[in-house]
């Protein structure tokens, strides 16, 4: 088995363990039990059967491309352990984002500049979701391919530490905060088409790490090590999805700053135990 696929089935076992102690109805205990378990057997698939039935190139290929489906899996498990939220940690976070960035966020929303910062933070948060695609075909382009399994297993690392954490730590997104005193960002076109996007495919609970920021300052610190020049554009954009994140209210800057260290420890962390595993 490849390092991501053992790092998917100790992870979809997880939580699949944890959803027997803790207290969930059972509609959200089959949930978890059935998006655990195609994890599971699409796992087992693509380690044990696809090298058998197909030829070595489509196999390898899809072995390598699969991971970011078992990412969409694994977020969706993990969405279903948020029972209610931590409103007192929310307005802890939510008083430490006014208290460090209240001024640069109220700028953010105000004349003609900081439109033009608005939308670009908007556009550069909604490309979290096309990085990690990006980032593997980078690496097929560069003729770079048999770096796929390194690539996903920091990717996975990074993102998993954070959806995980979803049973422990249960706050709702910035944005969705009612209080008179929230912090509002600027409306836009941009901005409508990210709120889209989370109301039809996100769980709609804040992840504490920021799995977006983990997941593309994972991406950028592969890159680097693979080709500096690239690496330094996905570096950009990690950096312009983090700051999207928190002037979009769609994460704590708590959040943001936790899921670029996760990012940080888990290269190291998969570069020291890579040769073990």
């Amino acid at each position: 088995m490849r390092t991501a696929e053992w790092i998917n089935t100790v992870s979809f076992s997880f939580l699949l363990i944890l959803a027997w102690r803790r207290r969930l109805d059972p509609a959200r205990r089959t949930k978890i039990i059935l998006l655990g378990l195609s994890g599971l057997v699409l796992t087992a698939i693509s380690a044990a059967a696809l090298p058998r039935v197909l030829p070595r190139l489509a196999a390898s290929v899809s072995r390598d491309w699969l991971p970011y489906l078992l990412l969409l899996l694994f977020y969706w498990q993990a969405g279903q352990f948020f029972t209610g939220p931590n409103v007192a940690a929310e307005c802890w976070l939510e008083q430490l984002d006014r208290r460090l960035l209240g001024s640069a966020l109220a700028a953010s929303t105000r004349g003609r500049t900081g439109k033009w910062i608005s939308t670009t933070l908007e556009l550069a948060y909604l490309f979290c979701y096309p990085s990690l695609p990006a980032g593997l075909a980078a690496l097929y382009v560069m003729h770079r391919g048999a770096e796929a399994d390194h690539f996903w297993a920091v990717v996975l690392v990074s993102t998993y530490i954070c959806y995980a954490a979803v049973p422990f730590v249960q706050t709702r997104p910035p944005r969705m905060l009612t209080q008179p005193d929230s912090l509002v960002p600027r409306q836009g076109e941009v901005r409508r088409l990210n709120l889209f996007v989370l109301r039809h495919a996100s769980i709609q609970v804040n992840t504490f790490p920021s799995a977006h920021v983990a997941g593309s300052t994972a991406c950028a610190l592969v890159m680097l090590q693979s080709a500096p020049s690239i690496g330094l554009i996905f570096l950009a954009l990690a950096v312009c999805i983090a700051l999207g994140a928190v002037a979009g209210r769609y994460h704590y800057a708590a959040d943001v700053i936790l899921g670029a260290l996760v990012a940080v420890a888990a290269l190291l962390v998969v570069g020291f135990a890579g040769p073990a595993l």
